[in-house]
């Protein structure tokens, strides 16, 4: 297995595949400066261009444009900002022509006139408005490259909508579209399909690319070369096509359209982009490096600079894209300066890119020409690698030396794809140029329509100079010759069921008053650190040994989640310091190892390994995924929990379906044929609680859910409404309950809806469930009719109204008082009731997971209705698949 090969390479070699080094090796040949704008100015840069006298202008997403005075000075702090312009409504691209500044805002195409030259902006002109703005939040407006022609290309944004926000829309012309404006202010839609196309750029023909983000119909961030009728892949903007207009038809959120899709020339590995911005071709003749005309591609998320080698195949664009420079900061637009060396301007957005967070970077050639694979060309059999140094002479390469990959993605409406169908390929020979800068790899078993990813170890230039980046993605559309494919990377599947939001069938175990669903000492629970995404952070606390009268370090407690699961999904993000150790344990018993690095060090505890039994270092992951202290990791995994017979023998051993640290698959099939050594029980069970390590040293936690996947028992199951009528029901207190598209809706003032029967006593109650914002409600057994609060058992049903009592509890007896359910979300709640020797049983289950278990000693309710509560006017809940279940 790969896991395998990766600590014998770790250990023979140093490095691991597909490792990149740190950006302090990085910096021997491109070196980062910074230009600091003036006392607390926030410049985060939407779009930049250089005026002829080599002042650099910068538009910014806060709608203010400033000029840079003297930005290529040798030292930085010689760099002067003068503010031009301010109340521009989001500055996202910006081209200067013939020292006229054009800025693109959400609303318009704009000139910008200094008409008395005192450096200050004067009059703002309209040269285009030509497309629709309904107030939605995420309708940018990105670009602003030109072509040959002098014509400028606009990205628009779909629009996203609450509670759906991953469904793109295009309510208003011409969302989803990328657009092309003449000098003279004529604006045609000319291409289709864009999600978020937040990066427009120009090759060295002068043909247009664009880059999208990962999200819906997009699984990762790619770059397309912008051509007049293609269609991307995104259906919103289809709404506004004369076909789409002429029959009346909307595009469906979730069904793929019956349109060809143009094929991406490249897709950005998830890995290394989670938000692509702008691109621009080298065109500094040497200055920059030995990468001349190839594209280089700003990346936000992972703070840094993308490099992408594009070739005709067929006509057609494809090609490679490496890794250039890590460590630059939050980078979404890059520009090529006079001198040749590369601005890169940061924003944030709140989209947690790496610091700095604004303002400008910028980045020189040292002289010193790196180590690199400069291209990659296909070939029908394999790939021709050239390198920009030779390779050392004597240097022997097998087909050992060389890891290749295919894989592809699932296109469809659900956020984005983790790479799928993934396969090694063999390498059957290699083969060196005469003049060494050529490496031609033979590998029979490529296939096109696929992504491939090749990572080279031992390779070397003279003098012992390694591979400064060590991977390559290219992307496969077609090879040169033999016949054609008609298969894409991005793979029509069968769709994923719908949802009605992004959190259906999760719990939250980090949101509201969080620590009321864990026990643990020494941890705190930050919502500053993160926007609006609480932080669960287990800190040192230096303290003092009375008897030895020597400080010690005192460590917090690992923390233990207050409801059990057994099969599940679970979602957690995860922050480490330098040299961080943490874990989570499912069950309170398999450990998912959280081990941190040195930034650009490997070692052989992995993150995302997995401990077995007796070995601590277990199973590493499949692929070095720890990209650095101090950044979030998503982790994702898919459990089933042991099976046990009915004598409570174990029949088979839990199992890791699936392990992903960022979308990159670390585990599958993994099979843990018991607990590991050190956790909190040595036993097995059906199920357990989530424990985050704390004991271990610092780390933080965010955004921690679980969605319960056993399996419900449907048997003996009646259903007490019908989806259309509400007769036989009754109304407390004159209170307006309706049906509405098969759903029971209580709004108006207080009141509650009580069953047709009266006589229910052990039994469970179930029904999905969905509370508005401000809203509050709940669901009672054994309840008695009548005006004002009824007498029964209530579960309450409460996301953010002002009572502190959240879904999930007992009202007055087993309380909640965090947030597992969010507003405006549909969930499973169901209530059991039954008598038993110490006292009336209720037990509450959330999404599948008991989360209130309760005896009433003084059976204070013998027998009653099944009622709904409205709890106030202003709020508003709905309920649906009400169902009864008696028992003996």
């Amino acid at each position: 297995m790969r896991g395998l090969a990766y600590l014998t390479a770790l250990a023979c070699l140093g490095a691991t595949a597909g490792a990149v080094q740190n950006p302090d090796q990085e910096s021997a040949y491109y070196s980062v400066d910074y230009l600091t704008p003036p006392g607390q100015a926030r410049v985060e840069v939407g779009g930049m261009d250089f005026l002829s006298d080599g002042r650099l202008v910068v538009s910014t997403r806060r709608g203010q444009v400033w000029m840079v005075h003297d930005p290529m000075a040798e030292d930085p702090e010689d760099v002067r900002f003068q503010l031009f312009a301010e109340g521009l409504h989001e500055g996202l691209g910006l081209e200067v022509v013939d020292d006229v500044i054009y800025v693109v805002q959400r609303t318009e195409l704009s000139r910008l006139v200094d008409a008395d030259r005192d450096g200050r902006c004067d009059r703002i002109e309209t040269v285009t408005d030509d497309w629709g703005v309904s107030g939605n939040y995420h309708e940018f407006a990105f670009g602003l490259p030109r072509d040959l022609m002098g014509n400028f290309y606009i990205g628009l944004n779909v629009s996203f909508f609450s509670p759906q926000w991953w469904h793109g829309k295009s309510p208003v012309p011409y969302r989803g579209w990328i657009l092309k404006v003449a000098p003279d202010g004529t604006t045609t839609p000319i291409a289709k399909g864009v999600r978020s196309p937040c990066g427009l750029g120009v090759n060295a023909e002068g043909d247009i690319f664009y880059t999208d983000n990962q999200g819906d119909w997009m699984p990762v961030c790619p770059i397309y070369h912008v051509k007049e009728g293609a269609f991307f892949g995104h259906p919103a903007g289809l709404d506004w096509t004369a076909d789409y207009q002429a029959s009346g038809l909307l595009a469906s959120d979730t069904e793929p359209p019956k349109v060809a899709r143009n094929d991406a020339a490249v897709w950005l590995p998830y890995d290394w982009s989670r938000s692509a911005g702008n691109l621009v071709h080298d065109d500094t003749q040497g200055g920059f490096g030995p990468f001349q005309d190839q594209l280089f591609v700003a990346e936000l998320t992972n703070g840094q600079v993308l490099r992408v080698a594009l070739e005709k195949v067929r006509g057609e664009y494809q090609g490679a894209v490496f890794m250039f420079r890590r460590g630059v900061g939050s980078a979404v637009r890059v520009r090529f300066a006079p001198d040749g060396s590369l601005f890169a301007g940061m924003t944030n957005r709140g989209w947690g890119g790496l610091s700095p967070e604004s303002g400008l970077a910028r980045i020189r050639w040292t002289g010193k020409t790196p180590m690199e694979m400069e291209t990659a060309k296909i070939r029908r059999g394999g790939f021709d690698i050239d390198f920009t140094l030779p390779l050392a002479e004597g240097l022997s390469l097998t087909p050992g030396n060389v890891d290749l990959t295919q894989y592809d993605y699932n296109w469809w409406w659900d956020y984005g794809s983790p790479e799928q169908r993934t396969r090694p390929v063999e390498v059957q020979a290699l083969r060196v140029s005469e003049d060494r800068r050529r490496l031609s790899i033979d590998a029979s078993g490529l296939e096109a329509g696929m992504m491939a990813r090749m990572v080279l170890s031992g390779v070397m230039a003279e003098g012992g100079i390694p591979l400064l980046h060590d991977e390559m993605n290219y992307t496969i559309n077609q090879f040169p010759s033999g016949p054609r494919t008609t298969k894409q990377i991005a793979v029509e599947v069968p769709r994923p069921e719908p949802r009605e939001t992004w959190d259906e069938g999760w719990i939250q175990l980090a949101e509201g008053d969080v620590l009321d669903v864990w026990s643990g000492r020494g941890w705190t629970v930050d919502p500053s650190k993160d926007a609006d995404l609480p932080v669960l952070a287990a800190e040192e606390e230096w303290t003092t040994d009375l008897l030895a009268e020597l400080p010690k370090v005192l460590r917090a407690d690992d923390l233990m989640s207050r409801f059990d699961f057994g099969d599940m999904k679970l979602h957690a993000e995860v922050r480490l310091p330098e040299f961080g150790t943490s874990g989570i344990l499912l069950m309170g018993r398999y450990a998912i190892q959280l081990f941190g690095e040195k930034e650009g060090e490997l070692s052989a505890r992995s993150f995302g390994g997995v401990a077995q039994g007796t070995d601590w270092l277990g199973q590493p992951p499949d692929f070095h995924v720890y990209r650095g202290p101090e950044r979030w990791h998503n982790l994702d995994i898919i459990f089933q929990a042991p099976r046990f017979d009915g004598e409570g023998r174990k029949i088979s051993s839990a199992i890791l379906q699936r392990v992903l640290v960022d979308d990159t698959l670390c585990h599958e099939q993994l099979f843990l044929p018991g607990p590991t050594e050190g956790a909190l029980w040595t036993d097995e069970a059906a199920r357990g609680p989530l424990v985050l390590q704390g004991s271990l040293g610092p780390v933080e936690f965010r955004n921690v859910r679980v969605k319960p996947m056993e399996s419900a028992d449907v048997e003996g199951w009646e259903t007490i409404f019908d989806g259309e009528t509400l007769e036989g029901w009754r109304v407390s207190d004159g209170g307006t309950w309706r049906v509405e598209k098969g759903a029971i809706v209580g709004e108006g003032p207080t009141s509650h809806l009580f069953s047709p029967r009266n006589d229910y006593k052990n039994f469970e109650f179930q029904a999905r469930v969905k509370i508005g914002h401000d809203s509050n409600s709940g669901m009672y057994v054994r309840a008695a009719y009548g005006s004002g609060w009824p007498a029964g058992y209530e579960a309450q049903v409460n996301a953010d109204y002002s009572d502190p009592v959240r879904t999930g509890s007992l009202y007055g007896h087993d309380l909640i008082l965090a947030r597992l359910v969010d507003a405006e979300t549909w969930f499973d709640q169901r209530v059991r009731c039954v008598d038993e020797a110490e006292g009336t049983h209720i037990t509450i289950w959330v999404n599948g997971a008991v989360v209130a278990d309760f005896i009433d000693a003084e059976r204070q309710y013998a027998v009653g209705h099944v009622a709904l509560q409205q709890h106030h006017d202003g709020s508003r809940v709905y309920y649906k698949d009400l169902q009864v279940r008696e028992l003996p």
